[in-house]
């Protein structure tokens, strides 16, 4: 008999993260872009960073209705000015920054164009340094600040600013909640003030605005798999089940409706849309019909090798399931929760075996 999951769990994540997930996608699977669509990749910004910055804005419009018109450029504008879109740093499929990014201690001599001596607030936890406090993250934000605009983008139980995810919500909670909540960032003047709440330097706000239009001048493109149309109803029923378990722990055997492994996952989801399908990754593979990355159709499931990171074999002992916009939802091993992340990943492309689409 097959192995029966893959490996991962801990930590629920928050509803209003969850309902953020389903209806992203849920305009992917109904055939709409969302508001913030990205091309696959941008020149000079990392995947996951870029990821981080698109799923930003939805994120905010949930919390924040009455900020609109947030997009990936904007927050990525900043991150260009305030790190230089990490260069030099390594950034986890997670979101974790390796080495973290730690501006000059501003102590009011000018390091970084600061005059006013800010004292330490945090006690060193974010910045190393008991004295004075020093901008942190991919955003660069204050530690004195991180208080009321951290977040925690990655739905990991953690506000964390030297995490990409939880950076990129950070930046736009602070642009929109400086403004009183109330921002149409699609407005010239708006999105001007809103910079300079960020940072009180004419000199910024004009260098962000340059990098903002930049990337707004990128190209937006449709994900692999997006280009055949719109999902069925039954594989619409499946992602959108799928999505419901965002969060539950990843645990070996399980069988649910409290814990998944990969495997009984997307089995699960696909009962969800009255289609059965065995129960293990290997007969999971066997069946259905093959499917290339190119013509993925959201509730295709992507079978991986893992067996040299630890999961039980023979392979494929790992199983994910396409969600559309590029994204897979995945149960991933001991330790981690069901979580959404991109299928061109770092972890995962490497021992790709194959995908299938179920049967009808």
């Amino acid at each position: 008999m097959g192995s029966p999951g893959c490996l991962l769990a801990l930590l629920l994540v928050p509803v209003l993260l969850v309902g953020i997930a389903i209806s992203t996608f849920t305009a992917a699977l109904s055939g709409s872009a969302p508001s913030a669509s990205a091309p696959q990749g941008v020149e000079g910004v990392p995947d996951t960073l870029l990821d981080a910055y698109v799923r930003a804005p939805a994120a905010l419009e949930q919390e924040f209705p009455g900020c609109t018109g947030m997009r990936w450029q904007v927050l990525a504008g900043i991150g260009k000015v305030e790190s230089d879109l990490l260069a030099g740093h390594d950034i986890s499929p997670e979101g974790d920054v390796s080495p973290p990014m730690i501006g000059p201690r501003l102590d009011g001599s000018g390091n970084g164009g600061n005059l006013t001596p800010h004292y330490d607030t945090d006690g060193g936890r974010w910045d190393g340094d008991t004295e004075y406090d020093r901008a942190v993250g991919p955003n660069q934000h204050l530690p004195s600040g991180w208080s009321t605009y951290g977040a925690d983008g990655n739905a990991d139980g953690t506000t964390d600013p030297h995490n990409a995810y939880d950076s990129a919500l950070a930046s736009a909670r602070e642009l929109c909640m400086s403004g009183g909540g109330n921002v149409d960032f699609n407005d010239r003047d708006q999105l001007s003030r809103a910079l300079f709440r960020y940072n009180n330097a004419d000199w910024y706000v004009d260098q962000v605005l340059t990098e903002i239009d930049r990337f707004d001048a990128v190209p937006a493109a449709p994900a692999a798999g997006d280009a055949p149309g719109p999902a069925g109803q039954g594989e619409r029923a499946a992602v959108e089940w799928a999505l419901q378990q965002l969060g539950k722990p990843y645990v070996y055997g399980a069988n649910g409706p409290d814990a998944y492994d990969c495997s009984s996952l997307v089995q699960g989801a696909w009962a969800a849309a009255g289609v059965d399908i065995p129960r293990v990754t290997t007969d999971q593979y066997q069946a259905g019909e093959r499917v290339s990355l190119d013509a993925l159709q959201p509730g295709d499931l992507l079978f991986y090798d893992t067996t040299d990171a630890g999961a039980p074999g023979p392979a494929p002992s790992h199983v994910t399931m396409y969600i559309g916009e590029g994204q897979m939802v995945n149960a991933p091993s001991s330790g981690k929760t069901v979580r959404t992340e991109p299928v061109q990943g770092e972890f995962y492309s490497p021992r790709f075996m194959g995908a299938v689409s179920p049967p009808p």
